[in-house]
């Protein structure tokens, strides 16, 4: 995948502005900063609302992944030593461990679809 050359970020390709010289390898949000291009002309660039939507979308999908790590360094840091509720944490650690792959993989789809609603229409310039 390409990366910008002024923000070092790497993006897809539809993520770029069309162009050479000072417009080459530039992303949509460096070049609308730096002035290369215009808002309407950057169709890929999202506005803040689309974007905050689709970083929450993002974070609801990765959070069980979250949760589960901060669980297990919260039962290896304080529960593991307490008699019966260090078993049982255990238990229930192993349990939604083996739940949120599977909860993962069953509602990527959802994941996908929010995702595919949430990018904007681009037209791919010819040549790029």
């Amino acid at each position: 995948m390409p990366t910008c050359r002024l923000c070092f970020s790497v993006y897809n390709r539809d993520q770029f502005i069309h162009g050479n010289g000072p417009r080459a390898q530039v992303c949509v949000r460096c070049g609308v900063e730096k002035g290369l291009v215009s808002e309407e002309e950057a169709a890929s660039l999202y506005d803040k609302s689309t974007a905050n939507a689709r970083f929450s979308a993002v974070a609801r999908r990765w959070s069980p992944l979250m949760w589960l790590s901060v669980l297990w360094i919260a039962w290896i840091v304080f529960l593991n030593e307490v008699d019966p509720w260090g078993l049982y944490t255990l238990i229930l650690l192993g349990i939604f461990t083996l739940i949120v792959p599977v909860y993962m993989l069953f509602f990527s789809s959802k994941h996908m679809a929010v995702m595919a609603r949430l990018t904007p229409e681009y037209e791919r310039p010819k040549g790029h």
